[in-house]
């Protein structure tokens, strides 16, 4: 395998940097696209934002000595930023460089939060899929270009089985959209004057542009302004690649910690069900919407890592015994909808057993509350509105309130993510290299047993990983 070329997202990037740099000893080089931050050079960066951080135990204990030296032979960070054109890089040399070596270039910057500022989520989700993808029409020997999107990008769309297509494919309208995003630049642009003229603070700013991308995101049918954004950079992706550009486009459902590699339970941040996870902990959710049908689809970071790996190889130009696709534009999805959907009343039943034997920090046994779940928005208000009228009732519901406003589209809209690609592409993995090494590059959802998963895996990883150096820093605050 040769150069590549990534930009930066946390947790799955750093799980795929760490399991090339670990098992892929044919790695030429990688160059990875970070983004300044404070005055931080690009190696420090490395060493601070990705290198650094604990799932690298593995691969630094295997180096000894000699890691640092392993590192500086296979890395080369390059600062950028997607969100600009030509991502934000001037050296020339440098460029001509990157597009004569780099053979794949995989994109996996996103800004996550659902609720973002719409002007830097346009700007990472959407424009920043355009630069990188006219970045990628630029190298020369490219055999990949790797969109990571997210599944739930269809979530427009009425219930149902979603197929592993294009959104071209889904929308009719797709042509508007293409023609939206430079009108929704203007917009952008239009409303950061006014505010400034106006004079406001930076909350006040904040808060008017996080309003902004909600109302252009729910007007074109959107719950969100992350999903919307996501979903115009598929289509402008689609729109700046040549036709004999080869792109893929990974949709994973949620990401959750680690299943096995590099080791089981590693995450960074608080991902997917984590809110729920914890609000359950704490005894501050004791209502919430959903039912046995409700599923929360959910995959470990390192399957997708996994499959992420597997798509690479079996897409190369120089392997001759890659599956034979009918379009050029290729969509896998990765989740478990398909096989053993994971409910989130059962999900959050394993969080409520978690807590009940591991109280949280300073609680006992009488905060503990199991949560009783409604299957729609409206008999969950009326229980809210029939059971907490006392001030310190109504506190202890505001979580509740809170995230069942902001995954109401996620469980009560009841889909089936396909996965039929996925399926070909796991069956070839199986067919062409074994079962021993196929189990190595596991993505198959199927092995999971969600119980144990959540509460000797994800739950003391989420504990150890996310809340408890959440807490340290907040107490020096």
């Amino acid at each position: 395998m040769t150069s590549l070329f990534f930009s930066f997202d946390p947790i799955v990037f750093v799980v795929f940097v760490e399991k090339l740099l670990r098992v892929q000893p044919n790695l030429k080089h990688l160059f990875l696209l970070l983004r300044a931050v404070d005055t931080l050079s690009p190696t420090q960066r490395l060493h601070k934002d990705v290198i650094g951080k604990e799932v690298f135990r593995v691969l630094r204990k295997k180096h000894g000595l000699g890691f640092n030296s392993f590192i500086s032979k296979k890395v080369t960070p390059i600062f950028g930023d997607v969100s600009l054109e030509n991502m934000g890089m001037e050296d020339s040399d440098l460029e001509k460089k990157l597009h004569k070596e780099i053979n794949f270039v995989v994109h996996f910057a996103a800004t996550t939060t659902l609720q973002e500022r719409y002007d830097v989520a346009l700007a990472v989700n959407t424009l920043g899929a355009k630069h990188v993808s006219n970045f990628a029409e630029k190298c020369e020997n490219l055999e990949m270009f790797l969109h990571v999107s997210t599944a739930f990008v269809c979530i427009r769309e009425m219930p149902g089985v979603k197929l592993e297509t294009p959104i071209s494919q889904t929308f009719k309208e797709t042509s508007k959209f293409l023609d939206i995003i430079e009108e929704e630049k203007k917009l952008v642009q239009q409303k950061l004057n006014e505010l400034k003229a106006e004079q406001v603070s930076k909350k006040q700013e904040t808060t008017a542009m996080i309003k902004l991308g909600i109302e252009r995101a729910n007007t074109y049918g959107w719950p969100n302004t992350y999903l919307f954004t996501k979903a115009l950079g598929e289509i402008t992706i689609g729109r700046h690649l040549k036709k004999n550009l080869p792109v893929v486009i990974l949709r994973p459902t949620a990401v959750t910690g680690t299943y096995r590699e590099p080791f089981p339970g590693w995450i960074e941040g608080f991902k997917s069900l984590d809110p729920l996870v914890i609000s359950v902990g704490r005894g501050k959710l004791p209502c919430f919407i959903g039912d046995h049908e409700s599923s929360l689809d959910i995959i470990p970071g390192d399957m997708v890592v996994n499959a992420i790996i597997v798509i690479m190889v079996n897409h190369a130009k120089t392997n001759n015994h890659g599956i034979r696709h009918d379009h050029n534009d290729i969509i896998y999805h990765i989740g478990n909808s398909s096989t053993q959907s994971t409910s989130v009343v059962k999900l959050l039943d394993y969080a409520y057993d978690y807590f009940r034997e591991n109280l949280w920090m300073g609680g006992d046994t009488n905060e503990n509350v199991k949560p009783v779940f409604f299957r729609t928005m409206c008999r969950f208000r009326e229980h809210i509105l029939s059971n907490y009228v006392v001030p310190m009732e109504e506190q202890k519901v505001q979580f509740a309130k809170r995230w069942a406003k902001i995954y109401e589209p996620y469980l009560l809209f009841k889909v089936i993510f396909d996965t039929s690609a996925t399926d070909q592409l796991r069956r070839w993995m199986k067919a062409h290299y074994g079962t021993g090494e196929a189990d190595g590059f596991d993505f198959d959802a199927k092995h999971i047993n969600w119980k144990d998963y959540m509460i000797n895996i994800h739950i003391p990883g989420l504990m150890k990983y996310a809340v408890k150096p959440h807490l340290v820093s907040n107490s020096k605050l």
